[in-house]
C-alpha cells in the first residue's frame, strides 16, 4: 500500500487531481448513515433512510463533487443509496442522471436482517450469526446471499453498463458489501481480498482505468485526503 498522499481542500482541487489522470473515472460511494447503521443492525436488503448524519453526509459529498461534470449516478434501488445520490447530482455541475439498478442492492442478509450485531433475538439466530461471522464469504444464511452473489450481479451490472469504462465521470452510490465487490472486481482481486476492503461512509473510492489504479478520499472536516490504495479491516464484517 503506497504513501503517496493529496490532500484537496476543495472540489477545484479534486477536478484537478483527477485530470492529471484522467480520461476515465469512476467514483464509487457509499450511502450515508442510517439508524439502522448507528444501531450496529444489520440491514441487508432492508429499505431504511438516512438519518440526519446521513443526509449530511450525502451533502458533504455534493459539496466536494460539484464542480466535477458528472455523466451519471448510479445507484442501488434501496432508498438509502437514492437518498445519497440525489443530493450529489442535484448539486452537480453536469446536472446527471440517476439512474437505478436493483444489481447493485447490498447483499441479502436472509433471516438476520433487522438483528442486532451485539444481541440476537433468538438462540438459533445467535447460532446462524456465529457461523456467518466464521465465514462471511461463504457462509450461506437462510433467505440469504454470499458475496459470490453480489459478484456475479456485480459482473452483470459492468456488461450491462459498458460506458462505465468510456471517458468522463461517473458515480456509483452503493452498499459497503456490494462495493467491496465492485472493487474487487475494477482490480480483480479475489474474494478473500475484496472482503476485506473497507468503506465507511464518509470514504469515496476513486479508479482510474487507463493506470488500473484505485485512490481512496477521505473527506475531513474542511479537507479530503487521497491516499494511493484501499483501507482494508480485520474480518470484513457485514453492515
Amino acid at each position: 500500500m503506497s504513501t503517496t498522499q493529496h490532500i484537496v481542500s476543495d472540489g477545484t482541487d479534486l477536478a484537478e487531481f483527477i485530470n492529471d489522470r484522467g480520461p476515465h473515472c469512476l467514483i464509487v460511494a457509499r450511502h450515508g448513515e442510517t439508524d439502522w447503521n448507528a444501531e450496529r443492525r444489520l440491514q441487508g436488503q432492508q429499505d431504511t433512510s438516512l438519518n440526519s448524519r446521513g443526509r449530511c453526509q450525502a451533502l458533504k459529498v455534493a459539496r466536494l463533487l460539484k464542480n466535477l461534470p458528472l455523466l451519471q449516478v448510479h445507484s442501488s434501488i434501496l432508498r438509502r443509496c437514492r437518498e445519497t445520490a440525489h443530493p450529489i447530482a442535484e448539486a452537480n455541475i453536469g446536472q446527471p442522471n440517476v439512474v437505478s439498478s436493483d444489481l447493485l442492492k447490498e447483499i441479502a442478509l436472509g433471516v438476520l436482517e433487522g438483528e442486532l450485531k451485539d444481541q440476537q433475538s433468538t438462540a438459533a439466530l445467535t447460532r446462524h450469526y456465529q457461523n456467518f461471522s466464521r465465514d462471511e464469504v461463504h457462509y450461506r444464511l437462510p433467505d440469504g446471499e454470499t458475496l459470490h452473489d453480489a459478484a456475479v450481479r456485480v459482473q452483470r451490472f459492468f456488461g450491462q453498463n459498458e460506458h462505465l469504462t468510456g471517458p468522463g465521470i461517473q458515480l456509483i452510490v452503493g452498499h459497503r458489501n456490494v462495493n467491496k465487490m465492485i472493487v474487487k472486481y475494477l482490480l480483480e482481486l479475489s474474494f478473500e481480498e475484496g472482503f476485506r476492503i473497507e468503506q465507511e461512509h464518509q470514504r469515496l473510492y476513486l479508479y482510474f482505468r487507463a493506470s488500473n489504479e484505485l485512490w481512496s478520499c477521505w473527506m475531513g472536516a474542511a479537507t479530503a485526503c487521497l491516499t494511493l490504495g484501499y483501507t482494508t479491516t480485520k474480518n470484513g464484517s457485514y453492515a
